[in-house]
This record gives C-alpha cells, sequence and structure tokens, in this order.
C-alpha cells in the first residue's frame, strides 16, 4: 500500500511540471541538485509504474502516449466542473466556465468580477500581459486549461464510451452543414423568432446579430426577450441546431474575450440595418430612430433630407404612431381626394415595394408598375383615392396572366392579401 501511495504521489509532482516547464521564476525554480533528485525519484518509480496500475501520469510510455494521458486526466478533473478555484499572485477567485465560454467577466474574487486580464492585474502580473499563464487553477497554468477549453464548453453533452473515451453525443447525430453556409440564419426561442446575420454576431452581450421584426438583438437580449431562465448557447437555435453547436462547428465565429473590434468595443452602435430596407443596397443610409429600418433617401416616401437635424422617424413607424378615427366605408374612402390620405398611399406603396422583392425575373418585370406609381404620388398626379387603387388593380391582374400555381401566380395572390389586410387596418372599414 505504502509503494502505491508513492506512486500517486510522484504521478501529481510529474505531471504538474510537465504543464509548466521553467514557467515559474525566482524561489518556484528547481536549482540543478534539485533536478537531479528528481530525475533520480523518476527512475525509482518507473520501475514500480511496470506493473499494470492505471493512473494519469504516463512516463513510462512514448510521447504520444504521454500526451494522451495528461489531457485525459485533465479531462477527468476538470471536464465537468462548472467552477474552477484561481490564482494570480497573491489574489485567489472562482472561475465560472460558463461565464469564461460566453466571453463574460468570469472570475469572482473579492465581490468583484474580473475578465482574466484584469484579474491578472488585480493579482499584481499585470506586466506580464500573458493572463494566460499568470493564472493557475491548481498549480496548473490556464494556457494549460484552454487545451480542455473546448471539454469544459460541451461538458453537458459528453460521456464515456466502451472503450472509456470521451465522446460527444451531439457528434453521433449527422448534422447536414450546406444549410449553414450562407450568411443570415433563421433563429427561434422558444415563441420568438428572428434573422441572425453571421457578419454581425460577436459573443452572447455583443455584436446585435439577431433582427427581429422590432429591434437588432445580442444573443443575450433574444434569450431573455423569449426565455428568461433559459441560455442563449442551448436554447437560441436554427434550423433545430443550438447556437452552442454551431459555434463548434465554426459556423459562427466567436470573438475572443480580448477583442477590441468595433463590434466588442462599442456595445450602442447596430441599432439599424446596414442595408437599404427597400433595395437592399448599401452606402448613405438614413436610419429611423424608432425601428431598426434604414433606407436611401431616394426609396423612401416621402423623400429624406440626408443633412436634415433632429430625430427623423420613417413612415412606417409614423403611420403606426397615428391616431385612430373613425371607421368608415370602402366608398367613403374611395371617394376621397389622395391629399387627405397621402400618409396612408405613401405607407401602402412602401409596404408592396419591400413585400414585392424577389428573384423571379417575370414577376419583376410586371410589378415594377408600382415604381411607376411611386414617381406619380411624388408628382401629385392622383386626384381621388379611387385613382390609385385602380392602379394598384391593374398591376396585379397584369402579373396574373400567369397558370395558376406557378411563382408567379403564388406571389401576386400574396402580394393581394398584404394590400387587403392594410387598407383594412389603416383605413380602419366597416
Amino acid at each position: 500500500m505504502e509503494g502505491e501511495s508513492d506512486i500517486e504521489i510522484t504521478s501529481d509532482s510529474e505531471s504538474e511540471s510537465e504543464w509548466h516547464p521553467g514557467s515559474s521564476t525566482g524561489s518556484d525554480s528547481l536549482s540543478e541538485n534539485d533536478s537531479a533528485e528528481a530525475k533520480q525519484g523518476k527512475k525509482r518509480k518507473l520501475k514500480k509504474r511496470k506493473c499494470n496500475q492505471k493512473g494519469p501520469s504516463s512516463l513510462c510510455t512514448p510521447n504520444k502516449r504521454q500526451a494522451e494521458d495528461s489531457t485525459q486526466y485533465l479531462k477527468q478533473k476538470f471536464g465537468n466542473k462548472s467552477e474552477l478555484p484561481v490564482t494570480c499572485g497573491d489574489k485567489d477567485g472562482i472561475l465560472h466556465v460558463e461565464k469564461y465560454n460566453d466571453m463574460e467577466k468570469c472570475i469572482l474574487s473579492e465581490d468583484q468580477w474580473f475578465k482574466p486580464n484584469e484579474f491578472e492585474r488585480f493579482g499584481g502580473k499585470g506586466r506580464n500581459k500573458k493572463w494566460k499563464t499568470s493564472i493557475f487553477c491548481d498549480n496548473i497554468p490556464l494556457q494549460k486549461l484552454t487545451e480542455v477549453h473546448k471539454i469544459l464548453s460541451k461538458s453537458d453533452s459528453r460521456s464515456s464510451d466502451d472503450n472509456g473515451d470521451i465522446v460527444d453525443e451531439d457528434d453521433k447525430d449527422i448534422i447536414d452543414m450546406t444549410m449553414f453556409e450562407v450568411q443570415i440564419l433563421p433563429v427561434t426561442c422558444g415563441s420568438g423568432s428572428g434573422i441572425l446575420y453571421k457578419n454581425r454576431f460577436a459573443t452572447g452581450r455583443c455584436g446585435r446579430c439577431i433582427r427581429t421584426k422590432d429591434f437588432w438583438l445580442t444573443p443575450e437580449d433574444f434569450i431573455r426577450l423569449n426565455k428568461p431562465d433559459g441560455m442563449w448557447r442551448k436554447d437560441i437555435l436554427s434550423n433545430g441546431i443550438p447556437l452552442g453547436k454551431l459555434i463548434m462547428k465554426r459556423v459562427l465565429e466567436l470573438h475572443m474575450i480580448t477583442c477590441d473590434c468595433k463590434i466588442c468595443e462599442d456595445l450602442n452602435q447596430d441599432l439599424n440595418d446596414d442595408m437599404c430596407y427597400m433595395c437592399d443596397s448599401e452606402e448613405d443610409l438614413v436610419c429611423c430612430d424608432e425601428c431598426p429600418r434604414a433606407f436611401h433617401s431616394l426609396c423612401h416616401l416621402p423623400a429624406v433630407q440626408e443633412d436634415s437635424p433632429g430625430q427623423w422617424s420613417c413612415t412606417f413607424c409614423v403611420m403606426k404612431n397615428m391616431e385612430g378615427s373613425n371607421q368608415k366605408t370602402l366608398q367613403d374612402v374611395l371617394s376621397s381626394p389622395v391629399s387627405q390620405y397621402t400618409l396612408h398611399c405613401q405607407y401602402l406603396l412602401l409596404h408592396l415595394l419591400h413585400e414585392s422583392k424577389t428573384d423571379v425575373p417575370e414577376f419583376s418585370e410586371n410589378i415594377c408598375g408600382l415604381d411607376r406609381m411611386k414617381l406619380k404620388l411624388e408628382n401629385n398626379d392622383y386626384q381621388t383615392l379611387q385613382e390609385f387603387v385602380t392602379d394598384i388593380e391593374l398591376i396585379f391582374n397584369n402579373c396574373c396572366t400567369s397558370s395558376e400555381g406557378s411563382d408567379m401566380s403564388r406571389m401576386t395572390s400574396r402580394l393581394k392579401e398584404v394590400f387587403k389586410r392594410e387598407c383594412e387596418t389603416i383605413f380602419k372599414l366597416l
């Protein structure tokens, strides 16, 4: 029994020396005599290790087996822990694994939360400027633990196979990754839904990358809105796959906690779209101060003066905030002058132009009449609302020449439904 105890003690010390050879300074470094004695000690223990005893040390094996055993030991010791005791200089703290994986302030020390580089300065090691070697967990530098960082971030989905190796249960499922090659991904969480833009993604709290109907949200904002007690990596799904899995598959690139890019530095930016709501192109956009939409000055109705001072609200928001009026019959509305309902007509045209965006050439050619109507409305060519509605119906009829069930027919039917629904809403028809 004594021999077995000696073997375990030596094994631990040997493993620690492997993890940070020569990384300590001052009194922590080994003298030549100490080093020689340590080597002799290793030789004595090696003979005893030729038995069938299993343990984390792998000094009696080749380098490859040595690395495998060392990694296996780290997995067993740290793979399923959510909190790790850490030290840096004269400061102690607790590293919270989930917060670390989410690139947040993850180390709690003396009732304060720190990022790793901040904890390094707090512990008096700021001059090192390399927190992975300045912060230790059980005498093991975080530099070494980053090799099992993926294990820590996926520990809830891992188990042992028949050989005792750690495997990822999720990897047993075959996933068609081709669906994630596009730059925008549909996402859901509970009853909420949105569109995730890869170029805006950074971390859980940085990067407003999810566009909902009314807002640009970070993953943490999106989870708070739809599942307050959830976790964004696990509960936000794209095509049924959690975002955490997409990060591991490198579909999404997670920014480092020390990242100083524009997205990570300025948390209040990107409140509006990067492209025009009407034409899907960039540059020189005017941003609405009430919603995420952005427009080219001439794409909007009415046209926007780019240098106009103060707050600006788009026609969609002005229409939404408009006070309700008394209900009217369809005939009363159609006989009214357009000047009485200019805002309503502008809103309807913008809505139809946005909804009619398509890659189907034939439909685009027929629906371009909406652009001509836009010019007529700007030039005050319509006298009554009946004239305006007649032109829209004529465009719909021109689009209905295709056979039933075709793309043209389906898109035209959808636009008719949109137009009917919006008219009933904004005119408050009886």
